[in-house]
């Protein structure tokens, strides 16, 4: 038994491999954006948990008088990370759109001509199965009418296909009640 590989088409084996190939680097693209991501939002976390602890940390144990402006001073580098962390994931995106852009401009040439020979291999091999269809039922029917002339000839040299008298002529025989 044949196993599929050796059933399919060069030109689909070909069309196969380049679908192949795209998808796998458009996936790699798209796992290093999201392992980017991930980084970023890890280490996002991670300070604002630990900014987060410290500035409870001295709501609750630093008696108020004792408190200094710097409230207010962890406020606005917390508006910083955040900030930072907004452009990092704006890069991200962009790093990302880069990248997929590169993935396709790679590939694109490489499927179409993929695409096209798989094409004009389906359309060759459709035409090529009309055409013996027609052969085919074209041979059909000349032998159907080469059967009915040797027939007819066969027929006409036995006389068997002699011609019905009519009713007319049948008034002596048949049944008369």
């Amino acid at each position: 038994m044949n196993s599929f590989v050796e059933t399919i088409s060069p030109a689909a084996k070909n069309h196969a491999l380049a679908r192949i190939d795209y998808f796998s680097d458009l996936t790699l693209a798209t796992l290093q954006s999201v392992r980017k991501l991930s980084e970023v939002n890890l280490q996002f976390s991670r300070d604002w948990l630990q900014d987060s602890t410290e500035a409870l940390r001295t709501a609750l144990l630093t008696p108020q008088a004792e408190r200094s402006p710097a409230g207010t001073q962890s406020t606005e580098q917390a508006t910083h990370k955040l900030q930072a962390w907004h452009q990092q994931l704006g890069q991200i995106a962009s790093e990302y759109q880069t990248s997929i852009n590169q993935v396709v401009q790679q590939h694109a040439p490489q499927a179409a001509r993929a695409a096209t020979e798989l094409a004009e291999a389906v359309t060759h091999k459709a035409v090529a199965q009309v055409e013996q269809q027609l052969r085919q039922g074209k041979a059909a029917g000349k032998e159907i009418i080469d059967q009915a002339h040797h027939f007819a000839s066969v027929a006409a040299q036995n006389g068997s296909m002699a011609q019905p008298a009519s009713m007319q002529s049948a008034e002596d025989q048949g049944n008369k009640n």
